[in-house]
């Protein structure tokens, strides 16, 4: 399937406008980044949607407004509006000592309310070389940028990690990554952003030294 299309069907009923118009969602990103004592296991990633989105899926399901979802409405979600992100890796990259990989599976999905926003929380395995190297960058985005990630402002990433571990890490603009995209035509826009026809993702990097 044509990634574009993909992205169109899995946002449903966002507002027709032309189809190069970019972005069209908009996601609040906090990262997870989770170690054991010897190596990177993994990432828990918390996405917080625009309220477009978050109407197309309630809509979508037959869910109505409200503070908390049950078990059934979450597995509904879970497997109509986020299952076939494993087509496209979660838009998530891994690079561990210099080894690029992408997740294949996740595990521990929840779906939740926040405000009037539906947010999605769940874990991404590390299975890729180098596990113990001592930096590990991790990026998510769409190199498509129809999904505007940007971190949260406030605590974008927390480390899980034994105690015995000093791990630092840093944001850094992804300079080798480029996206260009019109911006002739947008629907809706992020507060504060600007759109030029380029970005950049931000990468996290960790330094476990």
């Amino acid at each position: 399937m044509n990634r574009r299309l993909f992205i169109l069907l899995l946002i449903l009923t966002i507002p027709a406008v032309s189809a190069a118009a970019h972005p069209h969602m908009f996601i609040d990103m906090k990262l997870t980044p989770v170690f054991s004592e010897d190596k990177f296991i993994g990432v828990r990633i918390n996405w917080l949607f625009d309220m477009v989105f978050t109407g197309s899926v309630l809509m979508d399901n037959g869910i109505g407004w409200k503070e908390s979802f049950s078990e059934s409405e979450i597995q509904v979600i879970r497997d109509t509006s986020f299952i076939n992100l494993i087509n496209y890796n979660y838009f998530t990259y891994f690079n561990c000592g210099g080894r690029i990989s992408r997740p294949s599976s996740f595990s521990d999905f929840t779906a939740y309310m926040s405000g009037n926003r539906l947010g999605y929380g769940f874990f991404l395995p590390y299975s890729g070389p180098a596990s113990s190297a001592d930096e590990i960058r991790i990026a998510v985005y769409d190199d498509t940028f129809f999904c505007d990630i940007a971190y949260t402002e406030s605590s974008p990433v927390r480390i899980e990690a034994p105690g015995s571990r000093n791990i630092s890490w840093t944001l850094s603009k992804k300079e080798d990554a480029p996206i260009f995209y019109d911006n002739t035509a947008q629907a809706v826009a992020r507060e504060g952003a600007v759109y030029t026809g380029q970005a950049f993702p931000v990468e996290l990097v960790l330094i476990t030294k």
